[in-house]
């Protein structure tokens, strides 16, 4: 099918980007407590089936935040000037996120709004205006079936402050925060859902590299598929992008065996800087498999049982670095 070049938004584009430090994460299930009246999710409150209490909420907030702040670790002591999530469930739990705790010194700002997800759970991405100044942001609706939305959010990225490169120019990075169609559906259903999602975000990417094929661009997370699996596949061959996730460990586990769904793909412009991608797998988010051995992420909830973890996904660190 012969593509046609759109533009989708004018920007200043560059063909790398100043370094960047990223960091990546599905939340599990990030709900407040109270029952909104749009979407299904009452089990996520003090009377439903996780008994969903205000204690619990703020020892998973604290615990995400702690998360963030101890990546800077893998970040030459900064923390990442561009944080994705998803399964969020609105701006409350993501402002007492970056007010409510030790984050608020970094100054975070937010990118969310309410998507059509029938459980309520939507993408976001966290910023610092001072490293990934905003330039433009859009919300794209996957018109076919009710699901996340993708966040396009377009950022000039300057160098941390103290660096060596500080005084240079931003640079233009595209980033899109994904949350495909998960398999409850069935794999064979599913996969068709996430490759009407790829097909959607093709032709923006498309216009994208109409408007300057050097664009450097990155798609961030849990794409509910591995790299190899055609719905990702099929889109990395069409777009010519490149799979920078970790060559090391898995994002989740499941009946024993590590698998990555969270990933992070790029186009040559940004994959050719790439400098490190880490599964970030600190102790404490972490607890003893005792079904399958070894260990695994420690959940928040096991089925309706309280389990006081962080989130079934481990999260993704990447860092880009700057043009010479």
């Amino acid at each position: 099918m012969k593509r046609i070049c759109a533009v989708v938004v004018a920007v200043s584009m560059a063909a790398t980007v100043a370094e960047a430090q990223i960091f990546w994460w599905n939340l599990e299930n990030y709900f407040d407590t109270a029952d909104d009246a749009d979407t299904a999710d009452e089990s996520f409150t003090p009377g439903g089936e996780h008994h969903w209490t205000k204690r619990r909420f703020t020892g998973k907030r604290n615990l995400i935040a702690k998360t963030i702040i101890a990546s800077s670790a893998l970040f030459d002591g900064h923390l990442p000037a561009i944080v994705g999530l998803c399964e969020v469930e609105n701006g409350y739990v993501l402002k007492t996120l970056t007010e409510d705790t030790p984050l608020a010194k970094a100054g975070y700002r937010v990118l969310h709004r309410d998507g059509p997800d029938p459980r309520g759970i939507d993408v976001a991405l966290l910023y610092d205006p001072v490293r990934a100044k905003l330039l433009s942001v859009e919300y794209i609706t996957i018109k076919e079936f009710a699901t996340r939305e993708i966040l396009y959010a377009a950022m000039a990225i300057s160098p941390p402050s103290g660096t060596a490169g500080q005084a240079r120019s931003a640079d233009t990075l595209h980033v899109f925060v994904n949350h495909w169609p998960s398999k409850y559906s069935g794999a064979k259903v599913s996969e068709q859902k996430r490759r009407a999602v790829g097909g959607v975000l093709l032709a923006v990417l498309d216009s994208l590299k109409c408007t300057n094929p050097d664009a450097a661009i990155l798609l961030m997370g849990d794409f509910n598929a591995t790299a190899a699996e055609e719905s990702v596949a099929g889109l990395c061959r069409a777009a010519g992008l490149k799979d920078i996730s970790p060559r090391e460990g898995g994002s989740i586990k499941f009946k024993g065996k590590w698998e990555l769904i969270d990933l992070m793909l790029a186009s040559d412009s940004a994959a050719s800087k790439l400098a490190t991608a880490e599964v970030f797998s600190p102790d404490f988010l972490l607890e003893e498999d005792k079904a399958f051995l070894g260990r695994k992420p420690r959940r928040t909830n096991v089925g309706p049982r309280y389990n006081g973890g962080a989130s079934d996904h481990l999260p993704l660190a990447v860092r880009i670095l700057p043009r010479e």
